[in-house]
Formats: C-alpha cells, sequence, structure tokens
C-alpha cells in the first residue's frame, strides 16, 4: 500500500476520485484473460467486496460510475446497494480478442509473446489480435476523463484491471512507455485508488488493500 502527497492542503478542496477494480473472479483464480467476456465473482472476491463497503461507508459520494462487465457492476451494485449508478462503457475492460478465455498455460509461443509485448511494451504494440488497441482504449478513457473534470462533487470508479492501468496513466500524464510503472504489479480486487483533483490530479493513495481479508499477489497473468 501506498500513499502519496496524503494531507496536502490543496486536497481540502476540489473533487475526490475513489477508484476500484471488480472483485476476485473464477477466471482471475484460473488465470484466465477475461476482457469482455465474464466470469463469476468467487466467494473470497464476495467477502472483498463486504470488507470493501464497510471501508467506505463513511465516505460522501455524489456520482457513482460502473464498467457495464458484470463483475464489476455487480461489485458496483453490492458496494451501493440504495444509489443509483451510471454505468458507462467507456471504463469496461480492454478488449483482448481472440486471447479472451484462454488460460495463460495453454497459449502458444506467438502468444504469449504478443501478451508480453502489450503489458511490458505498451509503446510498441498494437493490441492483441481481434482486440482492441492502445488508441483506442486511451481515445475513450480521455473522453470520460473530460467528462468527469466538468462535474461537481465526489465519484467513485468501479473498473478493471488492464483499464486501471490506463485510467491511472492518463490521470498522472504518463507518456505510454511508462504505463509500466503502474502495471508493475496489478492492484487487488477491491482495493482503493484516490485522486484529488484541483484543476490538475494528485495521487492520494494508491491501491490500498489492508482492510481486505483476501489480498493476492496476482499480476493478472502478467510475467
Amino acid at each position: 500500500m501506498t500513499h502519496i502527497n496524503k494531507g496536502n492542503p490543496l486536497f481540502l478542496f476540489g473533487m475526490k476520485i475513489y477508484i476500484t477494480r471488480h472483485s476476485r473472479t473464477k477466471w482471475n483464480e484460473e488465470k484466465r484473460l477475461q476482457g469482455r467476456e465474464d466470469s463469476p465473482l468467487t466467494e473470497d472476491g464476495i467477502k472483498n467486496i463486504y470488507a470493501l463497503k464497510d471501508h467506505i461507508k463513511d465516505l460522501h459520494v455524489d456520482r457513482i460510475y460502473s464498467s457495464p462487465i458484470k463483475r464489476a457492476l455487480t461489485t458496483a451494485q453490492m458496494l451501493f446497494p440504495e444509489r443509483e449508478i451510471t454505468v458507462d462503457d467507456r471504463i469496461q475492460e480492454m478488449c483482448f480478442g481472440i486471447y479472451e478465455g484462454i488460460h495463460f498455460n495453454e497459449m502458444p509461443e506467438d502468444m504469449k509473446h504478443d501478451y508480453d509485448v502489450l503489458w511490458n511494451h505498451p509503446e510498441i504494440s498494437s493490441g492483441l489480435p481481434g482486440g482492441e488497441s492502445y488508441d483506442e482504449i486511451e481515445n475513450r478513457l480521455h473522453s470520460f476523463i473530460d467528462d468527469i473534470k466538468k462535474k461537481d462533487g465526489d465519484i467513485f470508479i468501479v473498473t478493471h484491471g488492464f483499464c486501471f492501468t490506463v485510467l491511472v496513466s492518463l490521470l498522472l500524464g504518463y507518456e505510454r512507455k511508462d504505463y509500466v510503472k503502474i502495471n508493475k504489479q496489478i492492484v487487488n480486487g477491491c482495493s482503493l485508488t484516490i485522486f484529488d483533483y484541483d484543476g490538475s490530479f494528485h495521487m492520494e493513495a494508491y491501491g490500498q488493500n489492508d482492510f481486505l481479508p483476501v489480498v493476492s499477489k496476482e499480476a493478472f497473468i502478467k510475467q
């Protein structure tokens, strides 16, 4: 768990942005690529949702945004059962094309190479066959960010592991080659990352997970 600039007087004003990744799923445990495909939340995943729900129970949140993919939307609905949730396609997971549903250990070497380039060399990756490119996911996330900057009040976002990496990198103003600074260790599902916006974005906390009963060291099958 990393804290950055907590207590800075700038953070007394402006917008708070809380970001989490959907909770743990069956395919996460099986180390299969999910992308736009889906799999059910596990028992441990449900435990972590309730732990995060308790952790944020005193937060003031004006708007809640979720990916439309069921594992994320279910996470959001369980966290905020009495609240209206805005479903936004722009924060859904990157499409991994023909790789979706594949177990990492079942990939032939050429597929492992493409996947390695996607994660570790984003500046030269053109995406996965049949999937989404970095240009495409960046364009939709830039659009989402531009929209939330126009809003008042604090927001909560429920998204996915790869989308989280790109979203946080864009908020920090990283070049594409530097996305690897974020994805070295993918955040746990139901961890909490916090930004403040006062005309620019400041990261207050990254991947808080000390309140979770089940913490994994998974790297989203990243090698």
